[in-house]
């Protein structure tokens, strides 16, 4: 057991820790965070902290206190809570996006685990390569990445830092898309191609197509036609960051053209899992977590 592990189990008080954003209701994370918390008996409680916009500066000053640990941010607030911290990490700098917040020697520190996250969803799934210091290549696959809004923009860094062979970004707005873009290509060498209408999207082998927008939610809508889906191999893997519900219109008509898929629930215990080795420096249960969640 480390220095850190006594401090955070012989406290006086309770550690809090919660989720920023407004709404909050429907989210798994307390589930599976308070799961892993009560198995390395932390003395800590994940809660929701629904949040007005008018109360954002109120509630991150409230992350100083010392019973805090800090706490994961959601929409609509990921891009806003940065000019708000102290310190801000560089992927989630360049990402332009926070969804941890760290309190560490009374400062206020910005993480993006999304990224990562995302990527060891991937490997989850049988998807490119681990390194030993725990970096994911995806060399060989092409990404097409559907949308170019926040989710998108941390989808697109993390792939870039993957070693993928091409990113194909599909947006209804080509401009949006572009600039994206634009952004990834400082730090990626690969090709990036930019389209705003699906009919021109040319499969290659080894694709992975992602979905980053919010299309799926509700109802029977898909953000990649069909007949355009159909196009692509039987190898090609289908992911959806959606997770609620766990199958989306994309999602079912991908399985029934025999196609790969699978739905942001990995992505979401992936991210928490880093955000919950950022707050007590102790690896996340993973295998605790994960059974919360199922």
């Amino acid at each position: 057991m480390s220095d850190h592990d006594d401090f955070l189990r012989q406290v006086e008080h309770t550690w809090r820790v919660g989720l920023i954003g407004n709404p909050v209701a429907h989210s798994f994370s307390p589930r599976f965070q308070q799961a892993a918390f009560n198995a390395l008996q932390i003395p800590a409680r994940y809660e929701l902290w629904p949040t007005p916009a008018e109360q954002l500066i109120e509630r991150i000053r409230s992350l100083c206190e010392e019973d805090c640990l800090g706490a994961n941010v959601t929409i609509p607030y990921k891009e806003a809570v940065l000019p708000l911290l102290d310190k801000v990490d560089p992927l989630a700098t360049r990402i332009g996006a926070v969804n941890t917040i760290v309190r560490q020697d009374d400062y206020l520190c910005g993480y993006n685990t999304d990224a990562m996250g995302l990527l060891y969803a991937l490997y989850e799934e049988g998807l490119g390569e681990r390194s030993e210091t725990g970096q994911i290549s995806l060399a060989g696959y092409t990404l097409i990445l559907l949308g170019a809004g926040g989710a998108a923009r941390g989808a697109a860094f993390a792939l870039a830092q993957a070693n993928i062979d091409r990113l194909i970004i599909l947006n209804r707005h080509l401009e949006r898309a572009q600039l994206l873009a634009a952004e990834v290509q400082q730090v990626y060498e690969g090709p990036i191609f930019c389209l705003n209408d699906a009919s021109f999207l040319i499969p290659h082998g080894n694709s992975i197509i992602i979905n980053a927008t919010s299309l799926g939610l509700h109802g029977d809508v898909s953000p990649l036609p069909a007949e355009i889906l159909d196009r692509f191999d039987s190898d090609t893997f289908v992911y959806d960051m959606i997770y609620n519900p766990s199958q989306t219109y994309l999602l079912c008509q991908a399985r029934i053209m025999g196609l790969r898929v699978a739905n942001g629930l990995s992505m979401l215990l992936h991210q928490g899992a880093l955000a919950f080795n950022l707050w007590t420096k102790h690896p996340a249960p993973l295998d605790v977590m994960r059974a919360a969640l199922l």
